[in-house]
């Protein structure tokens, strides 16, 4: 894998030329088209979900519904399709769940409905996941939760008049999971307490590629578009409208085995079967520039198709291997799923135990956006790679699940983008040896490195683990300096080195997390310095629970530090594709957003009382160890 490929942590940007105007008008009416030349009353609302996951290795509960309420109290439905969602997957990606009709009108509020009926939340302990019991604020099981998100005031979700229902917006729903539940790992087995956090906007405060999944529709080879039914997350029947996917020059496809770059992609995807060719497609959103008629362009970065992906007919695993013994892998964490398979959630399934997935010679693999991965083969699925595995599902009378991706024409393994992360040990011009601290999601511990070598004396190590870095150059790097790498694990039985990194990053470009919790009883006077600029955790405030800064695989106390970082706001421009937020509340009173930090101050100064005290906190951005500083994108702030 070449190292310069798109960054791991920053959503890549391929952004494409401006399309022509006959292009763009193909834009108008991709979803619920209306083809009469005057006003429809309506417009389009493109739902996109993704999560901030924290802990926890699984968090399967059912999505319910968005209800949206306009300025004058009306309230009306834009989706009720109800779809189980790991969330814990959703933290470097979002999927368009799918679009609502709503009449033109400028909306106040969201309210998200949850069902946490027969939920999968795991955690992790000691490098495994551990089933949790999860209960609600008053110990009981929990069913339905619904919770209020309001919109920024000066941002509020606005539908203008159009000649078609292709008047598109966007909500962007975020799921945070660490300020959403309270984890007790004392009990046996642990114990999640929910009170949901969710914040809605329309734009992201982040740059995550957008997941659009669904069939095959219809191609367009000289416009470079093709259409789907939109089908998202694990869905193997519903169509949840129409939309045009667009496609550039330097879009990579993987087409039943084969990678595509550009022309030649679309043009290979026009003689697939419509109706029943499954497509993924992870994309960028363009919104419309024109105030009225055009809908936004959704452009893709990477396509996937046909038989790598999976169909109505095979099933699928998606996992971290966590050792390998001739043609069967141990993966950790594995989440099933297909239409076949029947479930307490339905047709999803998050395994707690290892799985068993086999591989032989006539296992397709290839890996995922990624056109210079040629000659793959079953060998080249080694310990530590994340994989997506297609095949056929089988469980025994104690539960424990194989897939077999053997057989020819429906196995499949794709590789997946992995993560490795450590401090440095010793750099050089092309190369480094760190101390694996994590791999694939998973702390070195958990992984057996047997095989992975030439010989036995030359199998991984996490305690000198080798990555290839291509043209990056580390020999002016102090060692302990901490590294985070993506790209994928060598093939097995050649290393060293054990992997090889499309991108090497320091800790100031790795998405960190700002973790406080006061407690149940929680605290009036949770912050020191507070102003518009930014503010600090007081640490020596009594109900301080605990206060951490997570960076991947890195776990930072706060107490650890000569002082507790400053936490400012991002400086980065609000945009029709990235605006921070920032945002308080709780799932009883409601959750009020806020694009303009000074607005969120303001409101922290009416909102933190003795009946409602802060409760926990969750920030995202990135931190500065040199200066000790933390610039949040997001702050969520619960009372």
């Amino acid at each position: 894998m070449h190292p310069t490929l798109r960054h791991p942590f920053r959503a890549a940007a391929r952004l494409f030329g401006r399309r022509t105007a006959a292009i763009l008008a193909t834009a108008v009416g991709l979803v619920a088209c209306s083809s009469h030349n005057y006003n429809s009353g309506y417009g389009v609302v493109w739902v996109t979900v993704t999560a901030e996951p924290g802990a926890f290795a699984s968090y399967l509960v059912k999505l319910d519904s968005v209800v949206l309420k306009d300025k004058n109290g009306n309230s009306y439905t834009a989706l009720a399709t109800v779809e189980p969602v790991d969330f814990a997957r959703l933290g470097k990606v979002a999927e368009l769940w799918g679009s609502g009709t709503v009449p033109i009108d400028t909306y106040v509020s969201a309210t998200i409905t949850l069902d946490y009926t027969n939920a999968q939340v795991s955690v992790v302990q000691n490098g495994a996941p551990q089933a949790a019991t999860v209960v609600g604020s008053n110990g009981s099981a929990v069913t339905t939760v619904s919770v209020t998100v309001k919109f920024d005031p000066n941002n509020p979700l606005v539908l203008t008049s159009s000649y078609a229902t292709s008047n598109a917006e966007r909500l962007a729903l975020n799921f945070d999971l660490p300020a959403s539940n309270q984890v007790d790992t004392t009990t046996s087995p642990p114990k999640v307490t929910v009170a949901p956090f969710l914040t809605a906007a329309i734009a992201p405060a982040d740059t995550k590629l957008i997941r659009v999944r669904g069939p095959l529709i219809n191609s367009s080879v000289g416009l470079g578009t093709y259409t789907v039914y939109e089908r998202p997350f694990y869905d193997e029947a519903s169509n949840i409208g129409s939309l045009t996917i667009f496609n550039g020059p330097n879009t990579v496809y993987t087409i039943n085995g084969t990678n595509y770059v550009g022309a030649p992609g679309i043009d290979a995807l026009s003689q697939t079967s419509a109706g029943t060719t499954m497509t993924t497609a992870y994309t960028t959103f363009q919104p419309s520039t024109t105030p009225t008629g055009t809908a936004g362009l959704f452009n893709s970065v990477y396509v996937l198709a046909g038989t790598s992906v999976e169909t109505f007919y095979t099933q699928n695993l998606v996992g971290t291997v966590i050792a390998r013994t001739g043609n069967t892998l141990t993966v950790r964490g594995g989440l099933v799923w297909g239409s076949t398979l029947s479930f307490p959630t339905g047709y999803v399934k998050y395994e707690t135990a290892d799985s068993t997935v086999l591989v032989g010679p006539n296992t397709l693999v290839t890996a995922d956006d990624d056109p210079s991965a040629t000659g793959l083969s079953d060998q080249s699925i080694s310990v530590g790679q994340r994989i997506d595995a297609i095949g056929t599902y089988s469980a025994t009378s104690a539960g424990v699940v194989t897939l077999d991706a053997s057989a020819a024409n429906t196995g499949v393994v794709r590789l997946l983008s992995t993560q490795a992360y450590g401090p440095l040990v010793t750099g050089a011009a092309g190369s480094a040896t760190i101390g694996l601290q994590s791999l694939g999601g998973w702390p070195a511990s958990a992984f057996s490195f047997a095989g992975t070598g030439t010989s036995s004396a030359q199998d991984a190590s996490a305690a000198s683990y080798q990555v290839s870095t291509g043209a990056t150059d580390l020999s002016g790097t102090a060692a302990g300096t901490p590294l985070w790498f993506d790209g994928l694990v060598n093939a097995y039985g050649s290393a060293p080195p054990d992997f090889a990194a499309s991108t090497v990053n320091t800790e100031t470009q790795v998405p960190a997390s700002l973790q406080v919790s006061w407690g149940t009883a929680g605290t009036t006077t949770p912050f020191v310095g507070l102003s518009s600029g930014g503010f600090a955790i007081d640490l020596t405030n009594a109900a301080l629970a605990s206060a951490t800064l997570q960076i991947d695989g890195e776990s930072i106390d706060l107490h650890a530090l000569a002082t507790s970082p400053q936490v400012v706001p991002t400086t980065t421009a609000a945009s029709n594709t990235f605006a921070p937020l920032f945002a308080l509340g709780n799932v009883s009173g409601g959750i009020s957003g806020f694009n303009s930090f000074a607005s969120f101050v303001t409101a922290l100064g009416s909102g933190v009382t003795a009946t409602t005290p802060a409760i926990a906190l969750q920030a995202r951005g990135v931190y500065d160890r040199s200066t000790n500083t933390f610039t949040a994108d997001t702050v969520d702030l619960v009372l």
